[in-house]
């Protein structure tokens, strides 16, 4: 095989890509630290392409491609593609959970409409920094948190409620909440597996050769019960309702990675109304235990009649801000025929009148937050 070829020709297409990448235009200026950090990357690895031979090629392939996906997650982060309004709330619940490390949210743009995940890679595997470190000496201050979403709606924010939930998988996995808490539950004793027996209603094996499918899909539910709950502080039970009526078809059934819907919506309602539920507790306790920070609800319920008088919120705080999210998701919940008493219009409005009006409203109210919190740095200075 001619490995040395097909190295050259990673090469071309990296370095072609890249160059591409030079107009790219960023709301966030650690985006473009890190775009540069790239470039530096790859001009400290290129002199050496000529004189490959075994691990050394393994190695140069890893870092070309942890450029290019890298650069793909970028692209995808421009100001033409995904609103900042959106990554600047994200933005602010990072820093919320994690204190001592820095991180860019980007996002990646999928043709599925139901392609809403995280991925892991950039943020987590910490052996292609150090091979990066070790044989360059280039040194990335940030990581990118990759979250990926439907390009149809990259600029619906309605939908974006659901960032809030992938950002909770990151946030699982940086402190490995579901996956101790999981090692946990399968060694309970049959009395305390009946407190919490409704959100996992399957066998789980405590030993022997089905302990570790049980492991891991009891890490699966914990995960999706643990984002649920996460993003459920910051915008209601707006996040589930949209995830579950992707699921509508299977509300009751259990899988291998997803719990029902029915009951994850089960223990959002419990979280958000304070009432007793023995899973909600066990997660909160280890939400405190290895976050130090508690769940709780981080969003202002928002009342008054502005957005059926076509006017924005005037967004005074990051509750509000928050906020936002489920306000105009409680006016369209409400329907359309509310819509049109309220906001007293002569004549009714078309749903899709009302979405796109509403969605207008969320991306100026939120948008004037930012700008108004941008004047008041500049005044300071």
């Amino acid at each position: 095989m001619k490995y040395k070829e097909l190295a050259q020709l990673h090469l071309a297409q990296c370095e072609t890509f890249l160059n591409k990448s030079k107009n790219n235009s960023y709301s966030d200026n650690h985006k473009q630290v890190y775009q540069d950090t790239l470039f530096k990357l790859f001009n400290a690895i290129k002199p050496n392409s000529e004189n490959l031979d075994g691990r050394a090629i393994k190695n140069f392939q890893r870092q070309l491609s942890f450029i290019t996906r890298s650069l793909e997650f970028l692209l995808d982060s421009t100001l033409n593609s995904i609103p900042f309004e959106v990554v600047s709330c994200l933005d602010i619940v990072m820093k919320e959970w994690i204190k001592n490390e820095e991180f860019i949210i980007v996002t990646s743009l999928d043709n599925d409409m139901d392609e809403y995940c995280f991925d892991p890679t950039l943020a987590t595997d910490d052996s292609i920094y150090q091979l990066i470190l070790a044989e360059t000496g280039v040194e990335f201050p940030r990581r990118l948190v990759q979250i990926s979403m439907p390009l149809v709606l990259a600029r619906d924010y309605f939908s974006s409620v659901t960032l809030y939930h992938e950002l909770g998988h990151f946030i699982d996995e940086y402190y490995l909440i579901s996956s101790d808490l999981s090692e946990a539950i399968i060694d309970y004793s049959a009395f305390q597996k009946q407190e919490i027996e409704l959100y996992f209603p399957y066998t789980v094996k405590q030993d022997g050769p089905g302990r570790k499918d049980s492991l891991q899909k009891l890490k699966n539910h914990l995960g999706e019960y643990f984002c649920d709950l996460f993003a459920a502080q910051y915008v209601g039970n707006t996040s589930v309702y949209y995830l579950a009526y992707q699921e509508i078809s299977s509300s009751k059934v259990t899988d291998y990675t997803h719990p029902s819907s029915e009951n994850r919506n089960h223990l959002v309602e419990d979280f958000l109304e304070g009432k007793p539920n023995p899973l909600l507790k066990l997660i909160k306790k280890f939400i405190k235990e290895y976050t130090k920070n508690d769940l709780a609800k981080r969003f202002e319920k928002i009342s008054g009649d502005d957005f059926y008088k076509f006017i924005p919120l005037d967004v005074q705080n990051e509750q509000q801000l928050h906020g936002v999210f489920p306000y105009a998701w409680d006016i369209w919940l409400k329907g359309t025929a509310n819509f049109l008493n309220v906001a007293d219009l002569k004549m009714p409005l078309l749903p899709e009148s009302i979405y796109k009006l509403l969605n207008n409203l969320m991306e100026k109210s939120i948008g004037n937050y930012f700008i108004q919190k941008d004047w008041q740095k500049t005044e300071i200075k």
